[in-house]
């Protein structure tokens, strides 16, 4: 089977993101409001995930409700070690999980099944160290790569590991116009449409090779709308010669359409 992609849920009410070879299942985030919710969006693929990674402490990338959930099934869940204390602190409610796996990382790869993990630090909100991940996995001979990678501000440090990705999953969170008309000041830690595209351009004039699919993930509901992180995106590449990448944009409150990693 092929490496395939989908986005389980994406933006600020919840984020869940699902990577599959046939063999193995690895969930990035589980953040869901409810335990009813946790269960209707992973009771089809838990059986075969072979842990959920974390990406950060915030409430729409992991919550008490899906911690519950992945404890139920067994799912180990990888956090930052120096998170660890805090997961408890913040998504616990005072009521214990004694069989939830919690699993340390750090920023050296590690192994899920025929997954190889390497956890990137990305500069989020001030006190919340936040992780991207590059995810690798072999395939008839050769290794491929996606890279995934949200709630960050400044991509200029962050170009190098979205050169000669296969895939990219990334943040295209507000349009400028649209913050200023909806001001939220936590937008200021996410990145822009227009920062995005020129992150994307910048890492594929740096590439051998550009992946065929990018997928933009995170849309703030008030300050971006979907039609317009596409076109933001997509007129910057196009003006770089990079038209021929096609865009997709993660739905808010279900999953995507899988795509399948050539």
């Amino acid at each position: 089977m092929p490496i395939t992609f989908q986005s389980l849920r994406s933006g600020s009410s919840g984020n869940c993101l699902l990577v599959q070879n046939g063999k193995t299942s690895l969930l990035i985030d589980a953040g869901f409001p409810s335990i009813r919710g946790s269960r209707e969006a992973l009771e089809r693929v838990l059986p075969s995930v072979g842990a959920a990674v974390i990406s950060h402490l915030h409430r729409d990338h992991v919550s008490y409700s899906a911690l519950r959930v992945l404890e139920e099934h067994g799912v180990p869940v990888y956090v930052h070690r120096d998170a660890m204390e805090s997961l408890a602190q913040r998504h616990f409610g005072g009521k214990p999980f004694d069989e939830l796996d919690l699993r340390p990382f750090t920023e050296r790869r590690f192994r899920v099944g025929d997954f190889a993990v390497r956890p990137f630090e990305v500069p989020h909100y001030p006190g919340h160290a936040t992780f991207g991940f590059e995810v690798s996995c072999a395939r008839r001979g050769r290794w491929r790569r996606l890279v995934v990678a949200t709630d960050f501000h400044d991509g200029a440090s962050l170009r190098h590991w979205f050169e000669d990705a296969d895939f990219i999953y990334v943040e295209a969170n507000h349009d400028p116009e649209l913050l200023e008309e909806h001001w939220n000041p936590n937008s200021l830690y996410h990145l822009s449409n227009g920062h995005c595209g020129r992150l994307l351009r910048d890492a594929f004039d740096h590439s051998h090779a550009v992946p065929p699919v990018v997928m933009l993930g995170h849309l703030s509901e008030d300050r971006n709308r979907p039609e317009l992180a596409a076109a933001t995106v997509a007129g910057i590449l196009e003006e770089a010669g990079y038209g021929a990448v096609e865009l997709r944009v993660a739905p808010r409150s279900g999953p995507s359409r899988p795509i399948a990693i050539a």
